[in-house]
């Protein structure tokens, strides 16, 4: 348990070393770096190694590339991917379910002299009793009861 939880600090610390030389540490990630790597053998070897590095680095004059570094920009072509598709559509129908719920302003409704709504253009284009008329004609024998009286 102490050698998992000693790996994870040491992990910790590594991560920190390189902060730790950009100055990018507070005062107490500081404190605490510094007393990790009196007491850790592997981590002070660690740092040891990476301010080295980084010391020479830092030293080196600067090369000139002997090419010119060109990045080209991608040319971005306008496609519609499926997902969009799908949703521009899912979009539209519910557009229109709400709409042929609402109603249009300004269709005039005949027979109630307001709004054409879709109950309306429904109860007005069927007829259930014309239908059952032109099936009882249409089918020898058949003999339909009529309507039930209100009671």
């Amino acid at each position: 348990m102490n050698a998992v939880r000693s790996s994870i600090v040491c992990q910790r610390i590594r991560e920190q070393v390189s902060l730790r030389l950009d100055d990018e540490l507070s005062q107490l990630e500081l404190r605490m770096v510094a007393s990790h790597l009196e007491r850790c053998a592997e981590c002070h070897a660690f740092e040891a190694s990476v301010r080295q590095f980084t010391e020479e680095l830092r030293a080196a004059p600067l090369q000139s590339p002997r090419l010119p570094i060109v990045v080209r920009r991608a040319h971005r072509r306008f496609s519609l991917s499926a997902a969009q598709i799908s949703v521009a559509a899912t979009l539209a129908v519910a557009l229109l379910g709400v709409l042929s719920q609402v109603g249009l302003p300004g269709s005039p409704d005949p027979a109630v002299g307001g709004t054409l709504s879709t109950a309306n253009l429904f109860k007005a284009s069927w007829q259930p009793e014309r239908e059952l008329e032109q099936l009882d004609t249409n089918l020898p024998g058949t003999k339909r009861p009529g309507p039930l009286p209100a009671i």
